[in-house]
């Protein structure tokens, strides 16, 4: 059977069902009809339960059933293509919590793909804003791979003092210092999260073929970039890949005000504290 048409029956069938469920809902709700109740209705069971419950193994029922076809034709776990794999890590930072910073910095160190760089742009080169370089020697510097760079001007703004010539050298180091270093750090004057995403993207360039990013809080998975990655190798037409983002302390045992702490962290997690990976263009 043609793939068009499978399709197109698929879509019909499916709205056919979803159509005939929403039916009998609304019938079963209109008439309130009654399988089993005790007095004072303590415990009642009637058409619409009986409907919402078999839409809910019938929906269960498939689930399974894609699942165990997308086990059956998924291909093993593989890196990618060395012609193409190679990834930087860009971590946005702005005056984070130390633990947050020193937890992300090390899961970092721990992702499981060969040859990852990584970039941390500080969106603030005061005094006040030192200790995350700190954080970063403290971590990830002490080897030849490592290199940073506190840099008076950021890419659209110039610094206190700076000339023409000093802001193209500014700018020239900043790159050099990215590109030739595993592990790079730039402090820049404070420009807001795109300035500092802008600086990580313009000063690599067209080094690597794949950017990934998130924030400084962010906790990464040691095989979040190969797994991310394997998306976009396996279907060209994929741009982008975002990752599965979890609040804080999920599975772990907390106090009351950590559990109000992580479910403010967890709603702002959703909306902006993500680790993506894209094709670099």
């Amino acid at each position: 059977m043609p793939v068009q048409l499978t399709t197109a029956l698929r879509v019909v069938g499916t709205s056919l069902f979803a159509l005939a469920v929403l039916g009998g809902i609304l019938a079963a709700y209109v008439t309130g009809y009654q399988f089993i109740h005790t007095e004072k209705h303590y415990l009642s069971f009637g058409l619409y339960g009986a409907i919402l419950g078999l839409h809910l193994l019938i929906q269960s029922l498939f689930a399974f059933l894609e699942h165990r076809r997308m086990r059956r034709a998924g291909r093993p776990l593989k890196l990618p293509s060395p012609r193409r794999g190679s990834v930087a890590l860009c971590i946005a930072a702005y005056q984070e919590d130390p633990d947050y910073l020193r937890k992300c910095l090390r899961s970092a160190q721990r992702i499981a793909f060969p040859d990852l760089k990584v970039v941390m742009v500080v969106d603030g080169n005061r005094q006040e804003d030192a200790y995350m370089l700190d954080i970063f020697h403290e971590v990830l510097g002490g080897t030849d791979q490592a290199g940073f760079f506190v840099w008076r001007s950021n890419f659209h703004e110039a610094g206190e003092g700076e000339t023409e010539a000093s802001l193209q050298e500014g700018m020239d180091r900043v790159r050099d210092v990215v590109r030739a270093s595993t592990f790079s750090c730039i402090m820049q004057k404070w420009g807001g999260k795109r300035e500092v995403m802008y600086t990580a993207f313009k000063a690599l360039g067209d080094s690597v073929d794949y950017i990934q990013v998130c924030d400084s809080d962010t906790v990464l998975d040691p095989a979040c970039t190969i797994e991310m990655l394997r998306v976009l190798e396996e279907d060209p037409q994929v741009g982008g890949v975002g990752g599965d983002v979890q609040p804080p302390g999920k599975g772990m045992a907390v106090e009351d005000d950590q559990v109000q702490a992580a479910q403010v962290r967890a709603t702002e997690a959703w909306s902006v504290h993500q680790c993506n990976i894209s094709r670099e263009q």
